[in-house]
């Protein structure tokens, strides 16, 4: 894309920063050693000069010299044959008058020393010294020479050039410099596959795009409906969505890094790592919540190193199958219609054919009085159109498994019944429940009744389903509210849990009285909702 600016690959970065910081730390250590090898190399050879002066000057040959008519004579082989044996440049003895007895040079013997560094020796004293003299800039050691009284009569110098020092250093700090580019070269192939580690651990992505995943998962991750809630091995919260924040109550707390135990006590999250199992569908209590959970192990290479819980609240699920349900149902109630109406038509087609024509007005008037009625019950005392539609599909559904249902001529709804979607879910519920009660009885008993009254009263609405099938197990008791609790097999049970929270959401109350003569269920809700 035009004008945008090219990213450096991580790798590249890495390489680069390591082959800088490399370059640093050998720089620094050549220069470092040098200065200490140059010092170092300076103070050696300033003693070892200084010694071999003071070797020279306590020499009983060179101090005899002194008192002969031609000391040069006798000074000059002793000084050259020492001078080649250790290697110095030059060795000097002179006199006080700084004359010289001996050199490298013959033709500089008999002539004045140069350097001006001889303030010192001439008033008794060694010293070490760097001057310029006939054969250049060198390191001295000078030191007098004594008679048997102890009377200085002369002076000794010995000196190294600097070139041939630096000669020796440079040698050296060439071969630590050699010794630091190996080390360089091994440093930069282990930092490329230290930064080809580090990429592949990290998936081959470039920081940009690890930024723009992150920013993208926290993203989705607060724009799902369900919570999620994300641990480590060691039970501590890595994600903490907003939704699950909103369950518990709890927006503007931070969860992440504490103990998932001290937050949500029954998670069973630790059971997931231990085992790594999948645990899908579970309930579970959440706050004040009951919810759907699905528990699953994060693993890496084969290991599990966390889990991952994600739940949704119950009633949004349980309020979208009882929607599917009834869509359902009012597909079945259309079919079921469909087929009673086709049924009838062949009836009047048959009846015309063999000109009843009196049987047939008297079938056309028995079906429109029928419907009529129902219009008109349904127009005089139940008038939420939601309402009385899941009334009619439930007519319809109890009516083709033979079982009777009907609306007490007490009923009484508004256009707009208070807390409408909770009623639809309880109707549904309970008479789902009554007709499942009375399907496997519907051949013993001659007649199989559900009876559903619902009125408005000034201060609450009271709904009311009853049926004559045999009633709750006794065994269950006040389990019949709780989650799971059934006879019905594993997975049910959810249906009177569900009507129980939605009531207790409400302020309601809700009652089940059973005896082997039918079940009925008792709905009392506030007209005004418990925070209106």
């Amino acid at each position: 894309m035009k004008g945008k600016k090219r990213q450096v690959k991580l790798r590249t970065k890495m390489n680069l920063l390591i082959l800088l910081n490399l370059l640093f730390v050998l720089v620094l250590f050549i220069v470092t050693l040098s200065l200490i090898m140059v010092h170092r190399e300076y103070g050696e050879i300033g003693s070892n000069a200084l010694s071999e002066a003071k070797t020279v000057a306590g020499l009983p040959e060179v101090v005899q010299a002194f008192k002969s008519p031609n000391p040069s004579s006798i000074i000059q082989p002793i000084a050259e044959n020492i001078r080649e044996k250790s290697g110095a440049q030059f060795i000097v003895v002179s006199n006080m008058d700084l004359i010289r007895y001996s050199h490298p040079d013959t033709s500089q013997i008999g002539k004045h020393m140069v350097g001006d560094d001889d303030k010192q020796v001439l008033s008794g004293h060694g010293s070490i010294t760097m001057a310029k003299g006939t054969l250049g800039l060198s390191i001295r050691g000078k030191y007098p020479v004594y008679d048997e009284k102890h009377h200085q009569i002369g002076v000794v110098s010995v000196g190294f050039l600097m070139e041939n020092i630096w000669k020796k250093l440079t040698s050296l700090i060439l071969e630590i410099t050699g010794i630091g580019l190996v080390a360089l070269v091994v440093g930069l192939i282990g930092a490329w596959i230290l930064s080809g580690h580090i990429k592949k651990e990290i998936l081959n992505l470039e920081p940009y795009e690890i930024a723009f995943l992150t920013q993208q998962q926290a993203a989705i991750l607060e724009s799902i409906r369900e919570g999620i809630v994300a641990i480590d091995t060691n039970g501590k919260i890595m994600t903490f969505n907003k939704e699950a924040k909103s369950m518990l109550e709890q927006h503007s707390r931070d969860f992440i890094g504490k103990p998932i135990t001290s937050i949500l006590p029954s998670s069973r999250l630790h059971e997931v790592i231990k085992d790594g199992t999948f645990h899908y569908d579970q309930p579970m209590i959440i706050g004040n919540s009951l919810v759907v959970v699905n528990r699953v192990p994060v693993k890496m290479d084969g290991e599990v190193i966390g889990a991952v819980a994600s739940f949704r609240d119950k009633l949004q699920l349980d309020q979208m199958d009882q929607r599917l349900a009834d869509i359902g149902q009012y597909v079945d109630t259309l079919r079921s219609q469909r087929h009673e109406f086709m049924n009838k038509l062949h009836l009047i087609s048959g009846l015309i054919q063999m000109k009843e024509f009196d049987l047939v007005t008297d079938l056309i008037e028995d079906v429109h009085h029928e419907q009529q009625n129902v219009l008109n019950f349904f127009l005089a005392r139940v008038r939420d159109p939601a309402i009385v539609g899941v009334l009619i599909g439930k007519m319809h559904r109890a009516k083709e498994l033979g079982i009777g249902l009907t609306i007490s001529e007490n009923s009484e709804v508004s256009e707009s019944c208070p807390h409408r979607e909770t009623v639809l879910t309880i109707l549904g519920n309970a008479i789902e429940n009554a007709v499942e009660a009375l399907t496997t009885l519907a051949k013993e008993k001659e007649t199989a009744l559900i009876s559903v009254y619902i009125k408005e009263e000034p201060d609450h609405l009271i709904l009311q389903v009853s049926d004559n099938g045999p009633g709750i197990d006794p065994e269950l008791g006040d389990q019949i509210f709780a989650d799971g609790g059934t006879t019905k097999g594993e997975g049910r049970g959810f249906g009177l849990a569900l009507v129980s929270r939605l009531v207790s959401r409400l302020n309601g109350s809700v009652v089940m009285n059973s005896s082997s003569e039918g079940a009925i269920l008792q709905v009392s809700l506030p007209r005004r909702d418990k925070n209106g």
